[in-house]
């Protein structure tokens, strides 16, 4: 199967765009008529609505209960025609392990059949995935005999058996590193889940077996809805009626997404962003982004991104994932999460990058990686939209990463084995500024624009610590004219009486992941920290004041403990009752230079809590006296801080030539690529595939 690796990631690769359909299908497409087509597509996107409300509903692990799932249609030939989203992460690769399935097992030499009532499971990247937490599965969909569809359901499990609890080991290097791999395997026949297939997985999966065990059903449940209601509309409207349906969905996501990249201004627009850890290791990466806009067709050029290293790469055929998960909600809104949307794209991705690692590397961190593919997005596009049309969709920057405590693995107040991830932490970071207003405090999920926050009280049910904090946390959106959204700050404490692990990745130790926009500045950087051996929970069982700010609890020592502060990123770490975890999530980027900021603006942002009196003295020097702004001595504060800045300002020509003989340390450039440039050879699909 597996006989030329490096080829199979390149044909991942040109699986995202659809396959050309044969000219009867095409025919059945032309002769639906608008309101046709109207009803019947929003009967197909009613029922993936239903199956994404029965996943979120029968399965226990956070991340679904928060609605990370995507559950999508596909045609005969694997393409999506139509998902229903909680991430839009998969939207352009839930295709790909059915379009890898078709492929191995009914057009080529194997004794795999597919027939009614089969399911499919899949975790493995090289088959499709991003990466072996997100495990997907797939139905095929008969009528009449003949195979007509398939159904998919993809959520991110908690645990994968991997060196590391929790799923995302950060000292993973190599892809034997990550725990269960599935390519994709018949678990289920007639109907039924097979008994030896399930117990292999709980046997992976032992550290949460009954967790895995309820999720795989609930996937399965979700792609016998999706079964069922296409089954019913074929039977309505006919079969051939239902392959035309299917694409002229996709042709019609295709030709919106034409028009809008038409609507665009033609040009190339460039961003770099970087990332200064690889797990516990500090360690200097970029990425690099050039796109090129030349009327209804967009390249994105990543030359420049710098090698692959540790647990952080990423696949090539994951990139338009992370490019998606900023597309939808901010260019492509108004469309169909369906494959047609991608057809006017194409990437070049330098070979052996992080980016696009041999085969043979770990993708168990690839999405944090993804979240500087977000940045660097957010910043091209922005300009560009800005230019077209600014008053819809230029947004700075709101993708980050950080925080500890993300997951948690242990033992539950109920015996049970339990692994999940804090979806507090997730999909509480801020959004990014916008053009004409803030952005928005405790926004959401970078990859999960309808994720939520789990109700606390669930959480702590069936997990193994108690929240006791959870507050905005100041200052850590960008400053700007306006202010990019805060993220968020919690505080939990062990309460199992069994070690519990602990942990979550993160990057951006020192540099922020991302930008601001126009003059705004960028998020704030974090750190992880956490409290040994506190009194907290004797404190709360006393009914006695606790903190409940990170600031005052680490700056005054404000509970007994040995405190710890380090860096992002590491391996996860044991815990005992009483140990305290600090969750620390990210803001976004601020819009516009802070001195044009309305004082009055961030006199209300300081009597709330968002900001500090530091920065407003130092950052968007404001006077405020007895809670009241002084606008006299504002403006004298900010002329003030004008003149400080042409002072220290310089001809860009003088400012380029001092910086070009500046250079890191050399201890932090070992994964960075030749310095500057950064430059891996780059291979392109064509060339790759001999087409």
């Amino acid at each position: 199967m597996f006989e030329d690796p490096d080829r199979v990631r390149y044909e991942l690769l040109s699986w995202i765009t659809p396959k050309e359909a044969p000219d009867e299908v095409q025919r059945l497409a032309g002769e639906i008529g608008s309101g046709d087509y109207e009803v019947y597509m929003h009967k197909i996107d009613a029922a993936l609505d239903e199956a994404h409300s029965v996943f979120t509903k029968t399965g226990v692990s956070s991340m679904l209960k928060a609605g990370d799932v995507v559950v999508g249609v596909h045609n005969r030939r694997g393409d999506l025609v139509s998902a229903s989203c909680g991430t839009y992460l998969h939207g352009p690769v839930a295709q790909l392990p059915v379009k890898f399935l078709i492929q191995r097992f009914l057009e080529g030499d194997s004794n795999v059949t597919v027939e009614p009532g089969d399911i499919f499971y899949t975790n493995e990247a090289l088959t499709g995935g991003i990466h072996p937490e997100d495990q997907m599965a797939i139905m095929p969909i008969f009528h009449d005999g003949t195979l007509i569809a398939w159904a998919t359901a993809a959520l991110h499990q908690p645990e994968t058996g991997a060196i590391e609890p929790g799923g995302m080991p950060e000292t993973a290097r190599t892809r034997y590193d990550e725990g269960m791999r599935l390519t994709p395997i018949k678990i289920a026949e007639d109907y039924e889940i097979r008994d030896d297939l399930m117990d292999m997985m709980k046997n992976f999966i032992m550290r949460a077996p009954q967790m895995q065990e309820t999720d795989v059903h609930a996937r399965c449940t979700t792609v016998d809805v999706i079964r069922k209601r296409i089954q019913e509309l074929a039977a309505e409207a006919g079969g051939d009626f239902v392959r035309g349906l299917f694409q002229k969905a996709i042709d019609t996501a295709e030709t919106g997404a034409r028009n809008i990249v038409s609507s665009l201004n033609d040009g190339t627009y460039r961003s770099v962003a970087f990332f200064d850890n690889i797990g516990a290791e500090e360690a200097l990466m970029k990425i690099s982004l050039t796109v090129e806009k030349q009327g209804d067709e967009i390249l994105f050029d990543f030359s420049g991104t710098s090698p692959e290293a540790g647990s952080y790469n990423s696949f090539a055929h994951a990139v338009p994932a992370y490019v998606a998960s900023y597309l939808f909600p901010y260019v492509f809104y108004d469309l169909p999460v369906s494959t047609g949307a991608f057809t006017p794209f194409s990437f070049k991705i330098p070979d052996r990058s992080v980016l696009n690692a041999n085969p043979e590397a770990s993708v168990s961190q690839c999405v944090l990686t993804g979240t500087v593919i977000l940045s660097v997005c957010h910043d091209a596009f922005s300009r560009m939209l800005y230019a077209t049309h600014p008053e819809k969709v230029a947004v700075a920057p709101d993708t980050h990463e950080g925080g500890d405590g993300a997951y948690t693995v242990g033992v539950d107040r109920y015996g049970v084995q339990h692994a999940n991830v804090g979806t507090f932490e997730l999909n509480t970071k801020g959004g990014g500024a916008r053009a004409h207003k803030d952005g928005v405090n405790a926004l959401g999920f970078s990859y999960a624009p309808w994720g939520k926050s789990r109700n606390i009280e669930e959480m702590e049910d069936v997990g193994v610590s108690l929240t006791y904090a959870a507050s905005h946390l100041p200052d850590s959106g960008g400053a700007g004219k306006y202010r990019g959204g805060n993220g968020t700050q919690l505080l939990n404490v062990i309460v199992s009486d069994h070690p519990a692990s602990a942990g979550g990745g993160g990057k951006g130790n020192h540099i922020p992941n991302n930008t601001g926009l126009f003059g705004g500045y960028a998020e704030a950087s974090l750190l992880k920290a956490y409290v040994r051996n506190t009194d907290i929970l004797e404190r709360l069982e006393a009914g006695e004041d606790v903190p409940t700010d990170v600031r005052e609890l680490v700056s005054e020592r404000a509970v007994d403990g040995d405190y710890v502060m380090t860096k992002l990123g590491g391996e996860s770490q044991q815990f005992e009752k009483g140990d305290t975890l600090i969750g620390l999530t990210g803001g976004a980027g601020g819009l516009g230079d802070p001195l044009e900021r309305d004082p009055e603006a961030v006199r209300e942002d300081l009597a709330q809590g968002l900001t500090t009196e530091w920065t407003v003295e130092n950052v968007y020097h404001v006077a405020i006296e007895n809670g009241k702004v002084d606008h006299e001595a504002t403006e004298r504060l900010r002329e003030a801080e004008r003149e400080r800045r042409k002072r220290r300002g310089k001809p860009f020509e003088e400012f380029q030539a001092e910086w070009r003989t500046k250079q890191p340390p050399q201890d932090i450039l070992e994964h960075y690529g030749d310095w500057p440039e950064a430059m891996v050879e780059t291979t392109s699909v064509e060339e790759m595939l001999g087409d």
